[in-house]
């Protein structure tokens, strides 16, 4: 039963009700009707039957017509594919020329819902196009190559210090960070005060290279920008431990851009958390709550990127010692 037989049922049997009571005001109240609505329905019903009292029949309103039929859409697009430097006016200008009017700012209004919108879009289509069918013919279309790449743990490590801030009673924290760019592997120290080359080649020597041996893996390369903490005895340090060390160009914070996510996920994820939960008094409880957040970044914590596909860090890292 359809919710138009349902009220149509529930008419009658008010009509009904009131006819055998013999009080319309009785029937009303039972059912909650209006008795102005009673007389209307009586009226219908002794006018037409049965089939007056029922509910108009409401069919769906007719929505409203495409601006652009479909043919002429792909004739704009073919126009613009085939001149993409010439615009809106000149494509309604050879419409109008084959009968079919059509304003410049629809055009243009069509186009923009195509990303096609500027000379631009419509030339780097073209570019695509060029190079899928006759071959490369601009540097644009060429694949973009990844700045940073390597192929299994090891091949490069990223590293980067960050200021977490200066904390009452504990001083002025830093961050030494250190990334593997083939796993996204992390490790993270915290150093009160003054960040040196000596603190981050004991973060080397002391964090990260033993993690890679029990791994199975042997760390080649570090990339590091241009700052002091990297200079020095740090360089020295990773030539007597055969480690290549290479800088990023000045002003280029991006090359570094692994640990700069991580980093930025360590502090969107665990010390913005974290400094709202817990009052820390020194070192050692910033150092623990830094270490459990980063065994569960390493070992529980899904990454959806290019590398990972919705694995753990650990998973990749730990490859070796697997095989």
């Amino acid at each position: 039963m359809t919710l138009e037989d349902s009220i149509h049922t529930h008419r009658l049997r008010v009509l009904r009700d009131g006819e055998r009571l013999g009080n319309v005001s009785e029937a009303c109240r039972r059912h909650g009707m209006s008795r102005t609505l009673f007389y209307r329905l009586r009226k219908r019903f002794e006018q037409y039957g049965a089939d007056g009292v029922h509910p108009k029949r409401r069919q769906a309103r007719v929505g409203r017509p495409a601006a652009v039929p479909v043919q002429t859409e792909r004739r704009v697009i073919a126009f613009a594919l085939a001149w993409p430097t010439c615009g809106p006016q000149w494509y309604s200008d050879q419409l109008a020329r084959d009968g079919v009017t059509l304003a410049p700012v629809t055009i243009w209004r069509l186009l923009r819902r195509q990303r096609l919108g500027t000379r631009a879009a419509r030339l780097a289509v073209l570019e695509q196009y060029s190079a899928t069918t006759t071959g490369l013919l601009t540097e644009r279309t060429a694949k973009p190559t990844r700045h940073v790449e390597a192929n299994q743990p090891g091949d490069l490590l990223s590293l980067d210090t960050f200021y977490v801030g200066k904390l009452k009673g504990v001083g002025k924290v830093w961050q030494i960070t250190g990334c593997d760019v083939a796993s996204s592997f992390a490790w993270a120290r915290l150093v009160i005060g003054e960040v040196t080359a000596a603190a981050v080649l004991a973060f080397l020597r002391e964090a990260v290279r033993p993690t890679y041996r029990q791994a199975g893996w042997r760390l080649r390369r570090v990339l590091t920008d241009n700052g002091k903490e990297f200079k020095g005895a740090f360089a020295a340090g990773c030539e007597r431990l055969r480690i290549r060390v290479t800088r990023t160009k000045p002003r280029h914070a991006w090359t570094n851009g692994f640990v700069e996510r991580v980093q930025k996920t360590i502090l969107h994820e665990h010390w913005r958390i974290a400094f709202r939960r817990q009052y820390f008094t020194g070192h050692r409880m910033l150092q623990n709550s830094l270490d459990r957040f980063l065994q569960f970044y390493n070992h529980e914590r899904t990454h959806r990127g290019y590398r990972l596909n919705g694995r753990t860090p650990a998973t990749v890292f730990r490859g070796a010692v697997g095989a």
